[in-house]
């Protein structure tokens, strides 16, 4: 039955999700968005797997995205260089004092093998039991290679570095390739330039061959791609037809209304609060804070809200401030 004007709105309606309150990806921010950056590193890191590169660093500042973009690189590495691709990641633990026996429990644990806490507590029997791990790994899969991201790798120190470097010589010994993807703070830069300073280069050369800066949203056509997700790419239940903006204002994106059409009024509000607060550096968001004001724009403003019938530059205002993206860039450059 055709459906006309005069009941289009109705039977929209009908047809959205029935979700459990508080169920969607935007409630729980357990979604993953595609962005102009991530697709950049992405592409990177391809190219030092590719080249067989040892290692490089991914760095950049807090709340930026890199978790995300790690989420990213778990996901679809694979896709790139074979579903059987071995691919770990290990959260770095913060220390004063590096031990060994620590060490390698938290990387057993960390890297997900299924007996890390058995057997005698002792440095060179976990050493052992990783080693085969990672070997027993690598080989049954058909790129030959192990995968290793390190987050938060600023907390690393030298100790540690050997440690892996122990890791990469035992696979290497057995035909095994490793690529360490060290992905953390701008201080994992200064360690950098601290081991090329102090002559340390079978660190650098293993674990810091390249790098790469990590940033966030720094113009409008980021920012543009960032909401054409929500138009077009998210979707929620997974593959029907209903994106995130589509979801959460149905009548306004049934009538032509979309998020990315209002790239440039987002970024001149941005722009303006940088103006307003004498924040002299050029915009940069993080995805952190660039998600918050967009989740609070959907569910604040939407048919689970207010359910507005037009989105507006205040509405956008109101959006940011509440992500507390502004309050941050003003305690980052000493503004108070």
């Amino acid at each position: 039955m055709a459906i006309t004007d005069h009941n289009k709105e109705n039977h929209l309606f009908a047809l959205r999700p029935d979700l459990p309150k508080g169920t969607h990806p935007v409630y729980s921010k357990s979604y993953l968005l595609p962005t102009n950056e991530i697709a950049r590193m992405y592409d990177t890191v391809c190219k030092w797997i590719r080249n067989h590169s040892p290692g490089g660093i991914i760095y950049g500042r807090q709340r930026i995205g890199k978790t995300q973009a790690i989420k990213y690189l778990i996901n679809f590495l694979p896709d790139e260089f074979g579903k059987d691709l071995p691919t770990f990641l290990y959260l770095s633990q913060r220390t004063v004092n590096p031990n060994e026996l620590t060490f390698f429990n938290d990387m057993l644990r960390g890297l997900g093998h299924p007996l890390w806490d058995s057997g005698p507590n002792k440095p060179i029997f976990k050493r052992d039991k990783l080693y085969k791990f990672l070997i027993q790994k690598g080989q049954a899969s058909s790129a030959k290679r192990i995968i290793l991201i390190i987050d938060d790798a600023q907390r690393l120190m030298e100790d540690h570095y050997e440690w892996l470097m122990d890791i990469y010589n035992e696979l290497d010994r057995v035909g095994l390739d490793l690529t360490a993807i060290l992905v953390g703070q701008k201080e994992l830069k200064y360690t950098r330039d601290d081991f090329l300073s102090d002559g340390k280069m079978q660190i650098v050369g293993r674990f810091m061959s390249h790098e790469y800066v990590f940033t966030g949203i720094t113009c409008v056509e980021d920012l543009h791609h960032c909401l054409l997700g929500y138009d077009e790419y998210t979707t929620y239940p997974v593959n029907a037809p209903w994106t995130f903006t589509r979801y959460f204002f149905p009548t306004l994106y049934d009538n032509g209304f979309r998020l990315s059409s209002m790239s440039s009024d987002i970024w001149e509000v941005y722009h303006n609060f940088y103006l307003e607060n004498n924040i002299q550096k050029a915009i940069e968001v993080p995805m952190v804070y660039f998600t918050l004001a967009i989740n609070y724009l959907l569910t604040n403003y939407g048919i689970d809200g207010e359910n507005t019938d037009m989105v507006t530059k205040n509405m956008i205002k109101k959006s940011i401030e509440f992500s507390g993206f502004i309050e941050a860039e003003k305690y980052i450059n000493g503004i108070f």
